[in-house]
């Protein structure tokens, strides 16, 4: 994944757009376009929690505690993608650190109606 992806990535979190909707949508749709433009498949893989967090969205009805919940999944994974990036780590670590996000995003949803 390109360093400056990372940069946009922080960006996007610095200006607090998590709860726009289309600017979720955007990130998104940079992402994919990224593992089209790249072959690189990480930014793709990266893009299935925001995107899921934007279903979510839509279906309206988010609690504070949900969105705080949530906030506190999606912030500190990312980081932890954006620190192996800008580490050199290999892909197979950013692969994991994404899938950790995206499962604990996943369970985070399936517990709001248990």
């Amino acid at each position: 994944m390109r360093t400056a992806l990372v940069d946009e990535l922080e960006e996007f979190v610095r200006r607090g757009q998590l709860w726009d909707p289309e600017e979720l949508a955007a990130l998104v749709a940079a992402l994919e376009a990224e593992t089209a433009n790249t072959d690189d498949p990480i930014p793709a893989m990266l893009a299935q929690p925001f995107a899921s967090l934007l279903v979510r969205q839509r279906m309206g009805g988010l609690t504070p505690r949900m969105a705080h919940d949530i906030e506190g999944i999606i912030y500190p994974r990312l980081w932890k993608v954006m620190e192996a990036v800008r580490g050199g780590l290999p892909d197979g670590e950013l692969r994991t650190r994404v899938e950790v996000l995206n499962r604990r995003l996943a369970r985070r949803f399936v517990q709001e109606h248990p």
